[in-house]
C-alpha cells in the first residue's frame, strides 16, 4: 500500500498545485502527479483558503477521520486478482500524527461518466452494460461489494440521478470504491447491493428509451438476474 506522508504545509502545497476534478459531499478529488488525491472536503477547502502558515492549525481543528487504512490494505492486497476494475492505492497520511486525511486513487484519464453516453447509442449502451455486469461479478467473486453504484436526486431534483461507473469506449470502470459504502474481506457479507444498484442502471435505459419490463426497482440482487435482463434490453431494442 501506497503511504504519502506529508507535513500540513506540504498537504497545502500539493492542494495548490492540484486541479479538482470532483466534488462530492464527503470529499474532493484534485490531481497529484499521476495519481489522484481524495481528500475529507472540509479540510481541503480550508486548507485552500487559508494562508500557508495556518495549515498546522487548520489540520489540527478539523482533525478530519477520512480514510480507513485498513479498508485501503485490504483492497490493495486483492487488487492483483482483479483485472476489471482499479482500486484504490494507498492513503495520505500527516507527519507525526495519526490523521489520514485522504486517499491515494488511480487517475482515469480521458474517461467520461456513463449518464453522458448518449441513451440511444443500443449497440455502446449493451456492451458497456455486459462489461459491467462482467466486472461487478469480478468484484462479488473477490468479495468486494459497491454498494453505491447509482445515486438519485432530492426533492429539489427528483429526476437527477448519477453512476458510480465512468466508461472509455465501450469499456466501463467502476469507481468510488472506498468509504462506508464498500464493504470488503471480513466486511463482505454478500454482493446482493452491488447487483441492486447495476439492475436500477439496466432499468434506467429501458425508462429512458420507453421500453416496457416487468422489473421493478431494487428487484435485481444477483448475476443472473441482471444478465437475464441486459438480454430482455437486447432482444426489445432490436424490436424497435
Amino acid at each position: 500500500m501506497e503511504v504519502l506522508e506529508l507535513s500540513p504545509e506540504e498537504l497545502k502545497d500539493v492542494i495548490s498545485l492540484g486541479k479538482v476534478i470532483g466534488e462530492g459531499f464527503f470529499g474532493t478529488v484534485f490531481t497529484y502527479r499521476d495519481r489522484l488525491i481524495k481528500l475529507d472536503s472540509n479540510l481541503y477547502f480550508q486548507l485552500r483558503a487559508n494562508a500557508k502558515k495556518f495549515s498546522n492549525h487548520v489540520v489540527r481543528e478539523i482533525h478530519p477521520d477520512f480514510s480507513n487504512p485498513s479498508q485501503i490494505e485490504e483492497l490493495v492486497r486483492r487488487q492483483p486478482n482483479i483485472t476489471l476494475t482499479k482500486l484504490p492505492l494507498g492513503i495520505v497520511t500527516i507527519k507525526d500524527t495519526n490523521i489520514s486525511p485522504g486517499i491515494i486513487i488511480p487517475y482515469h484519464r480521458d474517461h467520461d461518466k456513463l449518464e453522458t453516453l448518449a441513451r440511444d447509442d443500443y449497440k455502446k449502451v449493451l456492451i458497456i452494460l455486459r462489461k459491467l455486469l462482467d466486472a461487478v461479478k469480478e468484484l462479488a467473486d473477490n468479495q468486494i461489494s459497491q454498494e453505491d453504484l447509482i445515486q438519485y436526486g432530492d426533492r429539489f431534483h427528483p429526476k437527477k440521478r448519477s453512476y458510480n461507473v465512468l466508461y472509455q469506449g465501450d469499456t466501463p470502470q467502476i469507481i468510488d470504491l472506498s468509504g462506508r459504502y464498500i464493504k470488503a474481506g471480513k466486511e463482505f457479507q454478500d454482493a446482493l447491493a452491488m447487483y441492486n444498484g447495476l439492475g436500477n442502471i439496466i432499468l434506467d435505459y429501458f425508462t429512458f428509451n420507453g421500453i416496457e419490463t416487468e422489473h421493478k426497482r431494487n428487484d435485481i440482487s444477483s448475476f443472473e438476474e441482471a444478465e437475464e435482463m441486459i438480454d430482455e434490453l437486447d432482444v426489445k431494442v432490436k424490436r424497435r
